[in-house]
């Protein structure tokens, strides 16, 4: 394993660097991608399936599945000996060397809110699953609802909830937490051994933990970048809840009406006080093209608008990104027009609860992205809901879905 962490880093210089000028064909279809997440520890290998098509003169896709989801770039391109592949929505990309037709080596680069990193790659169309089985039955089936405690004993010690499904040795499913969800994972309780993993374009996400005989998580790690690294253990409780998204972030009292002025994606000032928006109810979405559990409520949103923006309820994202704008409008740019969003974006300034709380005055807590804020007509407060459960997380995104086009239903009332 060593020798092949040599191998990766000197290939990632190759790739970077240049390339011969032979073109290489890659092989059609499914293969397994592996990133050496942890620099230090090379057992904590990320893996996840993906398939590549090729559609001759017309390009290339690529399809990342994880679980139910399916997500497809076709920003794919090969030059000479290396494929260069571009994560949709987001900013992640791979450069990878093409060593056989079934063989890539290279770089998986991440490009967050503020971090920007790269991580080892390499993929091979031999394998195809995402954990190798041994054949081993797993100690315990995992299914149902799990109490998980994150940094435990630790001052920063705090709750999330595991929701799993397990057919099998195959476990699905996702960590709901207060600001949202960890989306679709996917992965293996095989023995005493429980693995998920995750590569979606925002998040590289692998959890592990020991399997108890009294059926306990425990041991549990998240690496989810070189720098993210948090412990856990978990037990099963059907009855375990987490607070209450209305009770989270909060408006200061006796805040009768809300206003801001910010700039849209063509660098004009906006303002609630704008022609456009009055009389009007107004959705507020505190959030980041970076962030992927607000890409899934710009979905739902976006969806929504095009129903009730002639019924007299308009969306505004408030975007909290890069300290710089022209940078920041790049990104918020690509977002909004992969998610096919037509409703209005403006640039608020650096991501971060600090920076929120001075840029949103009217705000007295906030408590994560996204945060959504409800006025009536006059653009006095109504609710504010911290986080969005998406898609991956089943049941609850339909119940949320159902509440928030009731709700929108009763402010036109």
């Amino acid at each position: 394993m060593k020798n092949l962490l040599i191998l990766l880093v000197a290939v990632s210089i190759i790739v970077i660097g240049g390339c011969s000028k032979v073109n290489k064909q890659i092989h059609q279809g499914k293969w397994r991608g592996v990133l050496l997440i942890d620099k230090t520890d090379t057992k904590n290998e990320l893996p996840f399936i993906f398939e590549y098509i090729s559609e001759g003169s017309s390009g290339a896709k690529l399809t990342i599945f994880n679980a139910d989801e399916k997500i497809t770039s076709d920003n794919v391109s090969i030059k000479a000996d290396s494929v260069f592949i571009k994560m949709p929505v987001f900013q992640d990309e791979i450069r990878a060397k093409i060593i056989n037709m079934d063989s890539l080596v290279g770089e998986y680069y991440h490009y967050g809110s503020k971090s920007k990193y790269g991580i080892p790659f390499y993929a091979t169309s031999r394998q195809k699953e995402r954990f190798p089985l041994n054949g081993e039955k797993s100690l315990i089936d995992v299914s149902g609802r799990w109490e998980t405690t994150m940094q435990p004993g630790d001052s920063e010690e705090y709750k999330i909830i595991g929701e799993f499904k397990q057919s099998g040795n195959k476990v699905t499913g996702t960590f709901l937490t207060s600001s949202g969800d960890y989306r679709y994972l996917e992965g293996i309780a095989e023995g005493k051994k429980f693995m998920l993993s995750c590569v979606d374009g925002a998040h590289t996400l692998l959890f592990k933990a020991d399997i108890t005989p009294d059926g306990r998580l425990d041991n549990g790690v998240l690496l989810g970048g070189p720098n993210w690294v948090e412990k856990w253990i978990a037990v099963k409780n059907e009855n375990a809840k987490l607070p209450d998204p209305e009770k989270l972030s909060s408006i200061k009292e006796g805040t009768e009406k809300i206003d801001f002025r910010f700039r849209d994606l063509n660098g004009n000032y906006v303002s609630l006080s704008d022609k456009k928006f009055e009389g009007k109810n107004i959705v507020i979405q505190i959030m980041g093209s970076w962030c992927p559990n607000c890409m899934d409520e710009t979905r739902l949103f976006a969806d929504l608008y095009k129903t009730y923006k002639d019924k007299g309820i308009e969306f505004i994202g408030l975007c909290f990104e890069s300290d710089n704008f022209d940078e920041s409008k790049v990104r918020m740019e690509r977002f909004v027009k992969q998610l096919n969003a037509d409703y209005t974006f403006l640039y608020a300034g650096e991501v971060g609860n600090k920076q929120v709380l001075s840029a949103l005055p009217f705000m007295k807590d906030f408590k994560g992205y996204p945060t959504t804020i409800y006025l009536d007509k006059n653009h006095k407060p109504l609710k504010v809901v911290t986080g969005f459960s998406g898609p991956g997380t089943g049941e609850h995104y339909e119940k949320l879905k159902t509440e928030t086009i009731n709700y929108l239903n009763t402010l036109l009332k």
